[in-house]
């Protein structure tokens, strides 16, 4: 262990026995000096030096057995660090040099002590994963300020991720404090009791999970519920179209009823499909009241018998940076933990939206500033008492039923991930609420209020259209020869690159599904970009254009059409190319 910084060479013991040799000295010049004194004078003096004598003799004895026991202290606290499973480090805070560690880092990491010791804060930096280190350095580069006058030293907490002796990453939490400060108040040295927290991590990591996997399940069945009544529109309208001697207004109509179905149909299965995102965060500019209002059909399954929902969204509310989705299912997780609030009891769950100016003194704001987009769920429920309310964003705490409650870490994560803010708050008997804080969007965005589904005009050549699904195939061979396209065929992935090398002179454009069997769309676009790169290949999927086109991206994709869609849609996403690759000529 390190000795402390400042020795005191003056002790009390020293001071005193200074001051009665002194005074002793005074006494015997008085007894030996010549003229007339009084005996008694100079016996009492003397007597005086001899019982503080004494004393200095017993303080200083007394002294000695607290120097001991001090050095017993200090091997105590050596001890109880050697035999600890964290790891125990005093560094210079000047420059770096580890001053003392522990064995546990040796266990811990697999590195030798002596590495450390050598390599000092830079051998340590080294180690750190690259994500977590630019927060590192500014921590504990930053100059720590001496606390007030009496006050205790802040201690400061790090989580990140050192990398051991096998190359795996653990993850470490770090307690971290100014040990000894120089005499104008810098510091000196610091301690840091550092804990593996890996396990811990994992178990927080499955558990926000399961509450992303609960949560999800209320959205699919809530979106399933609307896709079930869409699907009876569209068959009802059907039979009524096929039901004996229609006149033409009433055909026309129950068809376009159709039409508008399964249009609804089609974002009700993108909208499924955006569930299983896997996290994947999406941010761009957003009408947070479109969380709210595709999130309804969901919500509506959760509020119980006797509640009432209530909402206030502002009508001017501007565009927020939000992925839709992640916003969404904090909404649910909100909704879901207000509704276990209210239990049988009833009341109100009111779902708000507003705008907030933050100055970063604001406590719900946590440090924000500028404007920001505002989603709140409140209840008229219990109320959460302050010693519950410290708790609920811990992921291993929650007051439901085991299988029951989202709890609000996963809420803080996704705002994390926004680079917002969370805010929880209540009072018992006068119920509870979380409000979000979503960052205003830069600008609002040109929005083209025109038909997207209308084809550029005088689009036309050879089109070569690969899927699997010969209902597909009928239907866009159908449409696009209507519009002046020839339409070859291919009935999967190698049935269509085989069409390609045969028919490579007179090909245009190529529409090609992803999903094939034999060999994928992704593996056609591939070997026909090798064989001829100037032909605009569009790639076609039921997955999302990410999930669709990441293996592709920066391959000279000419563009994506997502499935379901309508014939106007594929002729305007092929004709689109087909231009841009004229231009570009």
């Amino acid at each position: 262990m390190t000795a402390p910084s400042m020795r005191k060479l003056v002790t009390p013991p020293a001071m005193l026995g200074l001051f009665f040799l002194l005074f002793a000295a005074a006494a015997v010049s008085l007894v030996f000096t010549a003229g007339t004194h009084s005996p008694v004078l100079a016996l009492s003096l003397t007597g005086m030096a001899i019982v503080g004598t004494m004393g200095i003799r017993s303080t200083a004895v007394r002294a000695r057995e607290a120097e001991l026991a001090l050095g017993e202290g200090e091997r105590y606290i050596e001890k109880v660090a050697e035999l600890s499973q964290d790891i125990h480090a005093i560094m210079d805070a000047e420059s770096g040099a580890f001053l003392y560690l522990n064995p546990a880092v040796e266990d811990l990491l697999g590195y030798p002590t002596e590495t450390f010791m050598k390599g000092g804060r830079d051998y340590f930096y080294s180690l750190v994963h690259p994500d977590d280190l630019p927060i590192l350095r500014k921590h504990r580069e930053a100059p720590a300020p001496p606390p007030p006058e009496g006050g205790e030293e802040p201690i400061l907490e790090e989580i990140y991720r050192i990398r051991n002796h096998h190359g795996a990453w653990r993850w470490f939490k770090s307690r971290r404090t100014v040990f000894v400060r120089y005499g104008d108040g810098r510091p000196a040295e610091t301690l840091a009791v550092i804990q593996d927290i890996t396990q811990q991590r994992s178990f927080e990591s499955a558990l926000v999970q399961a509450h992303k996997v609960e949560s999800l399940g209320a959205l699919v069945r809530g979106t399933v519920n609307d896709l079930n009544n869409t699907l009876m529109g569209i068959q009802g309208y059907a039979e009524i179209a096929l039901e004996g001697e229609q006149g033409p207004a009433i055909l026309r109509a129950s068809l376009e009823s159709v039409q508008a179905s399964i249009g609804r149909a089609t974002g009700l299965c993108k909208q499924i499909l955006s569930y299983t995102g896997q996290g994947r965060i999406q941010i761009s500019p957003h009408q947070l009241n479109d969380a709210v209002r595709e999130s309804l059909s969901a919500i509506e399954t959760l509020v119980p018998d006797g509640a009432h929902l209530v909402l206030d969204l502002q009508n001017d509310l501007p565009l927020a940076s939000v992925d839709l989705t992640q916003a969404r299912h904090a909404l649910l997780n909100l909704v879901f933990n207000a509704c276990e609030s209210l239990g049988i009891r009833g009341g109100e769950i009111t779902i708000r939206t507003f705008m907030r100016s933050l100055g970063g003194t604001e406590t719900g704001g946590q440090g924000l500033r500028g404007d920001f987009v505002c989603l709140e769920v409140a209840d008229t429920g219990p109320g959460t008492p302050p010693e519950i309310l410290g708790k609920v964003f811990d992921p291993l705490f929650s007051t439901l039923h085991p299988g029951h409650g989202l709890g609000l870490s996963t809420v803080e994560d996704i705002l994390r991930e926004h680079q917002g803010a969370v805010h929880a708050k209540g009072e018992p008997g006068l119920g509870d609420s979380t409000v979000l804080y979503f960052h205003l969007a830069e600008k609002n965005p040109e929005i083209d209020e025109g038909d997207e589904g209308t084809p550029l005009v005088g689009a036309s050549g050879v089109l070569l259209l690969v899927d699997d699904e010969p209902t597909i195939r009928a239907i866009l061979r159908q449409g696009f020869e209507n519009a002046g396209f020839k339409v070859i065929e291919g009935v999967d992935g190698v049935d269509g690159f085989a069409s390609f090398v045969r028919h490579r002179s007179s090909i245009n454009a190529v529409l090609l599904d992803l999903t094939m069997p034999r060999m994928g769309g992704d593996e056609v676009f591939e070997e026909i970009h090798k064989l001829a790169p100037e032909v605009p290949v569009v790639l076609m999927s039921g997955y999302s254009q990410e999930e669709a086109t990441t293996a592709l991206a920066g391959r000279g994709l000419a563009g994506f059409l997502s499935k379901p869609c309508s014939i106007k849609e594929a002729l305007a996403v092929v004709s689109r190319a087909l231009a841009a690759a004229r231009a570009g000529a």
